[in-house]
């Protein structure tokens, strides 16, 4: 799999170099290295950067499997669990949208449960994974988000499959140094990197937004699945995109605020994650970079990357499926440009990467 994906990175579908040492950044206006990028991948995105430095650009970042390895959800959700921090019995019950699938010898696991809500749709278990933290206030989902990501071993918890019990064990989220770096360098040259994640706002923001994890996104630039909070104290309800557009936004002052389960929207997944950037970013200007993993959702935004100025698509790529996924929904996405009279740009610009590579 691996000399598939470099001979297309250095073909028509990536930005390409003649292979080199690893890079080392040489703008006179930054400093920060892409030493955790292949030197071809790093080139491209280094020309880029140097076209659209400090125009009031702006870049657009996936969070699960794109900025770290593994789902920041999927993986909060059995540690939760083994914790006693969400239980069966501590859901909300309006998240109890199926029964339980019980046996004499087995009680099915809230992971597991999810997992039978993403074989309805993933617009069923995307929305219930962002919901589940319901109950908690910020301040408590964080320290145990910061305990996750220090954690050095696999989460134990099981599923069905079909009729038969799996074993399974989840690795915690392991942050992408490439894309720590990309991210810095992109605002060290004036061109602003936000988040939009199909996970739970707040806890995305429990990571990007803390100095301590070197990504040093501004928390007002993170774009995710946001659930209505509630201020025990006066009783109202907010959300923290609902502040920032209010000009009332305070980071700290909400940790005590209370997660619900009512949904805000624009919803981050699929069509959603450009809707978001539509309504929080800009209507007209169009991200110079687009990162994701997950043909179908993040491709949304990558679609819609301004190639015409330089802009490039990076894609991390998982596994062969995925990558084979977007070929085609790349080869539709150029067609349909051409066929309505569109300049062709879904097909150029491609900074294909490794999860391995950037780690």
């Amino acid at each position: 799999m691996k000399l598939a994906v470099r001979s297309v990175a250095a073909g028509s579908l990536a930005l390409a170099a003649q292979a080199a040492p690893r890079y080392t950044c040489q703008n006179t206006t930054d400093e920060v290295e892409l030493s955790h990028w292949p030197s071809a991948q790093a080139t491209a995105l280094d020309r880029m950067i140097t076209l659209n430095a400090n125009q009031s650009n702006f870049a657009v970042f996936d969070a699960d499997n794109t900025i770290w390895r593994y789902d920041i959800e999927e993986s909060s959700l059995p540690y939760l669990e083994n914790l006693g921090v969400i239980t069966r019995e501590t859901l909300d019950p309006s998240l109890k949208l199926i029964d339980f699938k019980d046996t004499a010898n087995y009680t099915e696991t809230l992971y597991g449960y999810y997992s039978r809500l993403c074989e309805i749709d993933d617009a069923v278990c995307y929305p219930w994974a962002a919901q589940v933290y319901a109950g908690l206030t910020i301040r408590e989902l964080k320290a145990h988000i910061d305990n996750l990501m220090v954690l050095n071993t696999t989460i134990p918890t099981s599923y069905w499959d079909g009729d038969v019990v799996v074993q399974e064990e989840i690795n915690p989220p392991k942050i992408y140094s490439g894309q720590v770096e990309l991210i810095n360098k992109l605002a060290a040259n004036g061109i602003t990197p936000y988040i939009v994640s199909a996970s739970n706002e707040e806890v995305v923001r429990m990571v990007v937004a803390d100095p301590k994890y070197g990504f040093n996104i501004k928390p007002e630039n993170v774009l995710g699945v946001a659930i209505m909070m509630k201020n025990t104290t006066s009783g109202d309800l907010t959300t923290s995109r609902k502040q920032i557009e209010a000009g009332v936004y305070n980071q700290t002052a909400n940790l005590d605020l209370v997660f619900g389960t009512y949904l805000w929207t624009p919803a981050t997944w699929y069509a959603g994650k450009w809707a978001a950037v539509l309504t929080y970013i800009d209507m007209w200007k169009k991200p110079v970079l687009a990162a994701g993993d997950t043909p179908g959702s993040d491709t949304y935004m990558h679609f819609n990357v301004d190639v015409e100025k330089g802009g490039v698509h990076v894609w991390v790529n998982r596994t062969l499926e995925k990558y084979e996924a977007l070929q085609t929904l790349i080869t539709e996405a150029a067609e349909g440009q051409a066929e309505n009279g569109l300049a062709v740009t879904a097909d150029k610009n491609w900074v294909v990467v490794l999860p391995e590579e950037i780690l």
